[in-house]
């Protein structure tokens, strides 16, 4: 076997890096196991009523960029979830901001809220999985140091599917993002 074979071999065996995958079901957190990676991770509102949480551990203040979006199609024009990172040492939110979270703060935690409703609608192509998307733009927010969660409901109430990136630094491999390839496709 010549060297340029073998080579080509062994960078084919490779798995590319990407963002972690992972797929959100209501009334069960989710874990990212590795917050030091990025993440786009995918749920589904059936009722509108649902909300998503994502629990974080890091083990010093880290700054991560977050976004929500959801799949550019006209039957989800009006679908606009929204995001918090709630936790102890995360700012105070607004009382508009605190008024739409879907439950109460528990004591000491503070929150940062992205309701999503930028006008106009930014939109991207996100290019592993080809499709378009709608996006809340990411926001930049400083994660603290210990526990804390990521809550996404949608204050609306509409059904849909939608998606959340977190992070830059690509951990994930490329073949798990087709794992539940029927669920992220549209």
């Amino acid at each position: 076997m010549s060297r340029r074979l073998l080579l080509v071999g062994l960078l084919a065996a490779t798995p590319g890096q990407a963002h972690a995958p992972g797929r959100l079901e209501a009334g069960v957190p989710f874990i990212f196991e590795k917050p030091g990676i990025s993440y786009a991770v995918f749920g589904q509102f059936v009722t509108g009523e649902e909300r998503f949480v994502i629990k974080v551990n890091h083990a010093v203040r880290f700054g991560a960029p977050v976004e929500i979006f959801v799949p550019h199609q006209r039957d989800l024009a009006a679908h606009r979830p929204a995001w918090a990172l709630v936790g102890p040492g995360v700012g105070a939110p607004t009382e508009e901001e605190l008024a739409a979270l879907p439950a109460p703060l528990p004591a000491g935690f503070g929150a940062v809220v992205e309701l999503n409703q930028v006008s106009p609608r930014p939109v991207f192509f996100e290019s592993v999985m080809r499709r378009f998307f709608w996006t809340s733009r990411p926001l930049a927010v400083v994660f603290p140091k210990g526990e804390s969660e990521l809550w996404i409901w949608c204050p609306a109430k509409t059904p849909g599917k939608f998606g959340l990136g977190y992070g830059v630094e690509e951990g994930g491999g490329y073949m798990e993002a087709f794992d539940d390839w029927s669920f992220y496709a549209y």
